[in-house]
Formats: structure tokens, C-alpha cells, sequence
């Protein structure tokens, strides 16, 4: 038997990967626990396949907005493979995640809270080796679905481009539910000479009637060339200090011949 329930879940607030909450219990203001009808348990027998269609009608009173759940079956064995009484079975489970938007006043709002730039899973703005990723957060200050969209782009310390990219650019484009955060990573490329590099978001959503933009600046500076940098220091530094020792020195002799 495919056992049939309805799981809550929320963001994770970074990939966007579902956080399941547990079977809902239909307190969850998001559930769609009373959205969904005819959910019943489907018998399977070996090598079977079916189709389950399931019919979906928002309650009266249902508030405009996002609502969200997964619908997950577990598979549980029936006939001679049941599980004796007191005995406890592995079993294995499915689930697809539904997004259902209720129309109305729906309020559609976000917010460009940072910008990163990764080498591989360091997020850093000193980089000895050439960093490969950027990541934009947005977070969904609405109360409904939002799929922003846009571009990102590196401009080197001449002003010039030397990269760009589309934001969330997939088909269909990735979601952020209400009242939650995602960064969207992307690669980059085309980091060459050392210097300051700057990376710039403009983000949109909706009709793409607002913009937001976002900068931030790193450094990428080799390590053989950290190394150039911190032996002329250290070299300033010891000449500095000789040369404060000799004007000590000379300032003493000075003052015994006065004497």
C-alpha cells in the first residue's frame, strides 16, 4: 500500500531545500492540509503504476496568500509481507511539493539582504585563490510566492565588465516563500589579474516594476603576490626601525659632545 498523508515543511533559508515539519495537523496557517481532497491510501501491487488524481478547493474562508505542504506516500507492506503485530518495518517514501496561491490581497515585497562571493563554500572578501561563486540573498517579506529575477555582474577596478549573469534563471523559476530567505549561487568566471573586483545585483519581481541593486567588493590577490606584498613590509618596517636606532644614536652622540 502507498500510504497517503500531508506534510508542512518550511525554507531552509538558504537553498531553498524543504524542511519537513511533520504530518500536518492542520494548524499550520500554510497547510494545505484543507485544500486538498481524496486522499486515500492506493494499493500497488508488484511492478504496478497508477495515476491519482486529486481534487483541490480552497475552504471559504481561506486568507489570499501562499499556501504549501507536500503530499507524501509511504510505502507499507500488505498481504503476506505486512509486518506482524509488535514488528517494525523500513520503509521507503515519495512526496511532491504543492504550491497553491489563493488571489487577492496579496502583498509582494522583498528584500536584497546581501551579496557573497565564494571559493567554493568560503564566503570571504580577501581571496588568495580565484573565488567561482556568487550568491544573492532575497528574502520574501510578502505573503505570497515571489520568484525574483534579474542580473549580476563583476566589473573590474577599471570599471570594466567582465562578466554577467541572469538571476534564477530556470524554467520554471525558483520560489521563495513567505516570510523566508534564499541565496541563489551561481558560478562565475573570467577572475584573471589580482585587484578589487566589484559585484553588482539589481533584482526584480512581480511585473518587474521595482528594482532593487545591491554592490560589494573583494579582493582577489594571488598568493605569490601576498607574499611579494608582505616581504616589502616587513622590509619598510626593518628599515624604519634601523633608521629610528641611528637617529637614537646620533641624537646620544650629539648630546655628549654638548656636554
Amino acid at each position: 500500500n502507498a500510504q497517503a498523508s500531508i506534510y508542512d515543511f518550511e525554507s531552509d533559508n538558504n537553498t531553498g531545500s524543504p524542511k519537513i515539519l511533520g504530518e500536518s495537523k492542520g494548524d499550520n496557517p500554510h497547510s494545505i492540509s484543507k485544500f486538498v481532497s481524496g486522499l486515500e491510501d492506493v494499493p500497488l501491487k508488484v511492478g504496478e503504476q497508477k495515476k491519482v488524481t486529486l481534487p483541490v478547493q480552497a475552504p471559504s474562508n481561506a486568507v489570499p496568500g501562499a499556501y504549501y505542504g507536500i503530499i507524501r506516500y509511504k510505502a507499507v507492506p500488505a498481504g503476506a509481507n505486512a509486518p506482524a503485530p509488535g514488528e517494525v518495518s523500513l520503509s521507503a517514501s515519495v512526496g511532491t511539493i504543492v504550491l497553491i496561491s489563493v488571489p487577492g490581497n496579496v502583498k509582494e515585497q522583498v528584500q536584497l539582504t546581501g551579496l557573497h562571493v565564494y571559493k567554493d563554500t568560503t564566503d570571504a572578501t580577501l581571496f588568495f585563490d580565484k573565488p567561482n561563486k556568487a550568491g544573492v540573498e532575497i528574502k520574501n517579506l510578502g505573503n505570497g510566492f515571489v520568484k525574483p529575477f534579474g542580473t549580476v555582474e563583476i566589473n573590474n577596478m577599471a570599471g570594466k565588465k567582465i562578466y554577467s549573469y541572469q538571476l534564477n534563471n530556470t524554467n520554471p523559476r525558483a520560489t521563495i516563500l513567505p516570510n523566508s530567505s534564499r541565496i541563489f549561487t551561481d558560478a562565475i568566471k573570467n577572475i584573471s589579474g589580482p585587484g578589487r573586483y566589484t559585484v553588482t545585483a539589481s533584482v526584480s519581481y512581480g511585473t518587474g516594476s521595482q528594482v532593487l541593486t545591491l554592490k560589494k567588493t573583494f579582493w582577489y590577490i594571488p598568493l605569490w603576490l601576498a607574499g611579494i606584498i608582505l616581504a616589502v613590509l616587513l622590509l619598510l618596517v626593518l628599515l624604519a626601525y634601523l633608521a629610528y636606532r641611528r637617529y637614537r644614536r646620533d641624537r646620544k652622540r650629539a648630546y655628549k659632545r654638548r656636554g
